[in-house]
This record gives structure tokens, C-alpha cells and sequence, in this order.
């Protein structure tokens, strides 16, 4: 058997015992359609072209740079029917400006600077390195008796090295040793 709560079996009771509704006045009703025919299209466009802010990378740290956004853009649409046709067209610009939230970028810029130098250095070296290694390979070939053709248009690859002893010999004057000094007060 199921239970009822006493409000519903109260709500019921009462449902049962109620007197019947009627209507008052002319009850003589007669159905009457009614049909409109509507045609409307809205046509809404938001365009919301959401980007990054620039980034600088240095090794693990990555730091967010203030970025401006320019974004055209264009929207449209033809629509042909058997006797209409309709052009739709949008055209606009975005433009978004995204700052970091946070401090100075102070730390980024130290850094950047920091490895600036750095690679300024590594070019240098790597320009000292090349030159060293055009020097020794040049004496070498010099040494095994060869040398570039005066022609060839790699002639002054070498033009700049010279064996020691013969450049002595050729400027003597140079390495003349003055007088020893004086030990005269």
C-alpha cells in the first residue's frame, strides 16, 4: 500500500469534493486561425581576435613585452533567391594594445643586455678563432714550400703572412739594438 504525506492526501481529498467550474455569459465560442507571415534576419557580428603579448625568451626565463595589435577584417555575404540577391558586407579594424600586468620589465632588459654582451663576445671570439686557424694554415703551407697563385682571387688570403726570420732579414733596421743603458746616474 503506498503512503501519502497528510498534505497530499489532504490536497487530495479536497480535489475530490470541489464543485465543478463553469462559464458564465455567451459560451459560444468559434475557433478563428490566425496566421502572420514574418521575414526578418538580424545579422550581428562581434569579432574578438584575442592575442598574445610579445615574449622574449632567455634561456628558462620568459618575459612579456607590451604588444599593439592591428586586424582588419572583413565580413560578407551574398544571398541569391530565384528574383532577389543581396550583398552583405562588413569591414573594420581591431585594435588591441596588451600590457603585462606586473612591475617593470627591468630584470628582462638587464638580461637582455647581459646576453647581448655575451654573444658579442662569442662573435668575437669566434672572428679571432677563424683568423688564427687562416694563420696557421697559411705558415703551413708556406712551410711545406707552396703558396696561393698571385692571380687566383684567393691570393690575398695569405698575403699577410710572413716567416719571421725573412722579415728580419728584409727590415734589419727595425731590430738594430740601441746603445745598453747608462748606468750612469
Amino acid at each position: 500500500m503506498i503512503r501519502l504525506r497528510p498534505l497530499a492526501l489532504s490536497l487530495l481529498c479536497l480535489s475530490l469534493v470541489s464543485n465543478k467550474a463553469r462559464a458564465e455569459g455567451d459560451t459560444n465560442v468559434q475557433a478563428q486561425p490566425n496566421a502572420v507571415g514574418n521575414s526578418s534576419i538580424i545579422n550581428q557580428n562581434m569579432n574578438i581576435n584575442n592575442g598574445m603579448t610579445g615574449k622574449q625568451q632567455f634561456g628558462n626565463l620568459v618575459c612579456s613585452q607590451p604588444t599593439m595589435a592591428v586586424t582588419p577584417f572583413y565580413t560578407g555575404n551574398d544571398a541569391q533567391g530565384e528574383e532577389t540577391y543581396s550583398i552583405n558586407e562588413g569591414w573594420g579594424v581591431q585594435m588591441s594594445f596588451m600590457i603585462p600586468l606586473g612591475g617593470s620589465n627591468q630584470t628582462c632588459e638587464d638580461l637582455a643586455k647581459v646576453k647581448l654582451d655575451l654573444a658579442k663576445e662569442e662573435l668575437s671570439k669566434q672572428v679571432h678563432d677563424k683568423q688564427l686557424v687562416r694563420v696557421l694554415k697559411c705558415s703551413q703551407l708556406h712551410a711545406s714550400g707552396y703558396m696561393i697563385n698571385p692571380k687566383s682571387p684567393y691570393a690575398n688570403l695569405c698575403s699577410d703572412v710572413i716567416n719571421i726570420r725573412a722579415y728580419v732579414k728584409a727590415n734589419p733596421s727595425l731590430f738594430v739594438n740601441p746603445s745598453p743603458p747608462s748606468l750612469k746616474p
